[in-house]
């Protein structure tokens, strides 16, 4: 039998995301999609591309990565380990792209391996389970963090590359979610209570991401504390494997007490004050950055407040806590909402990268969660309907978008394939 031709598949792949790109979603929600296209205004030859237009394209042109401040464990190890990867592992021809998408698989990996073994969030998995995830973890915070420094290595950076980083960073923060709440013990059905602390996890976490989307994408620059995302991967890793060995009954052994809510195991307490902390965090990030910030940037639209994008953002991920509380099916409506909050804050990032009057409500997201919480347990078909749709708005967020940016930059169209860029 003759083999299969690789090229063959990727060129069926390339046509089914055309599709998807060109599906006319834009009709219903607004923006862009791929069936728009026109001359470009930047490029010398004026070949047309999706979303060509004076303003879209002149934002293309006006992106500049600035590096951010790095934090205590990047400047103590995993710089430097990071460093140590990229030059001694990967090879050249390998895509900065491939890398983050790669890192995303694992997480996948870990994401559907807890969901197998502890559907309740109650700490059910075997102990090895939870070793394996942070192993998995870990080894996506490193190709995170090499994708970059293979961009500047090829200098194949682009705004193209952010988005697809962020994008990926923004599922990878649901998963860290479900893995809090699934390593601490708390229990989804245990009650409604239980039930109200998983969901205020992971809801907390998603609009603290979401604060750190609207900044760096008002500032051009990632807001970055000492001790940040990357000191605490590290830290739920190391407990993981910890807890792989020791089990979980010492968090609830240890109690202490809480003004107003009286004595509560360690692992609420736990909870509680990440929670808490990273409240005021993000709080004292966006006063700072988007309130008291004297520079008005350049790039930015004059008629788009960014703290009004901030409380949007903080409405919609509540209306996401509130289906993931009533939902029946929690895998299915956490798997639907991861999909639709990396398509959102790749709406966001949008503004800053390809079209500062792109429109931040997808209708269509909205009404997908809705439905989520009428889907009843064991119901798999309707659940993979409405998942299918989840990723199905994704796709056609990020082929929209990745087909602007790349014809209008004259790179290649193909994201995990590197070429110069055109003058």
């Amino acid at each position: 039998a003759r083999a299969p031709d690789p090229r063959t598949a990727r060129s069926r792949v390339a046509m089914l995301l055309r599709y998807i790109a060109n599906a006319r979603v834009d009709a219903v929600v607004g923006g862009i999609d791929g069936s728009s296209r026109a001359a470009c205004h930047a490029n010398t030859n004026h070949a047309p591309h999706v979303g060509a237009s004076r303003a879209r394209c002149a934002q293309v042109h006006s992106y500049a990565y600035t590096s951010p401040t790095p934090s205590m464990f990047e400047t103590l190890f995993l710089e430097r380990w990071w460093t140590y990867v990229v030059e001694r592992w990967i090879p050249l021809w390998v895509a900065p792209n491939a890398l983050t998408c790669g890192g995303l698989a694992l997480v996948a990996c870990a994401y559907g391996l807890l969901w197998m073994t502890s559907p309740g969030l109650a700490h059910d998995a075997p102990g090895m389970v939870y070793a394996l995830v942070a192993v998995l973890m870990f080894s996506y915070q490193t190709l995170d963090g090499c994708d970059g420094k293979q961009a500047r290595r090829t200098r194949s950076g682009s705004p193209l590359g952010e988005v697809v980083d962020h994008g990926c960073d923004a599922a990878c923060t649901c998963v860290y979610g479900i893995i809090l709440c699934d390593i601490v013990g708390i229990g989804y059905d245990a009650s409604a209570l239980n039930r109200a602390m998983c969901v205020g996890v992971l809801t907390m976490g998603r609009v603290f991401f979401a604060v750190d989307t609207v900044s760096s994408t008002y500032t051009g620059r990632l807001p970055v504390n000492w001790f940040d995302v990357q000191e605490m991967q590290i830290c739920l890793q190391v407990f993981m494997v910890v807890i792989a060995f020791t089990g979980i009954e010492f968090m609830y052994d240890i109690t202490a007490h809480v003004p107003y809510l009286g004595t509560q195991p360690l692992a609420y307490v736990l909870v509680g004050a990440s929670i808490l902390s990273g409240l005021q965090v993000r709080s004292t990030t966006a006063y700072r950055t988007l309130v008291a910030n004297p520079v008005k940037p350049p790039h930015w639209p004059a008629h788009r407040s960014p703290m009004a994008i901030v409380a949007y953002c903080a409405v919609n991920e509540l209306f996401h806590g509130v289906c993931l509380f009533y939902a029946k099916n929690l895998a299915l409506a956490h798997a639907a909402s991861t999909m639709l909050f990396a398509e959102s804050e790749t709406r966001i990032m949008s503004i800053r990268v390809s079209d500062p009057n792109f429109p931040l409500t997808n209708w269509l997201s909205l009404a997908i969660m809705a439905c989520t919480t009428l889907v009843p347990e064991g119901d798999v078909f309707t659940s993979g309907v409405l998942i299918g749709a989840a990723l199905f708005l994704l796709l056609n967020r990020a082929a929209s978008l990745s087909a602007q940016i790349t014809g209008c930059l004259g790179i290649h169209s193909n994201i995990f394939v590197l070429r110069p860029k055109q003058d």
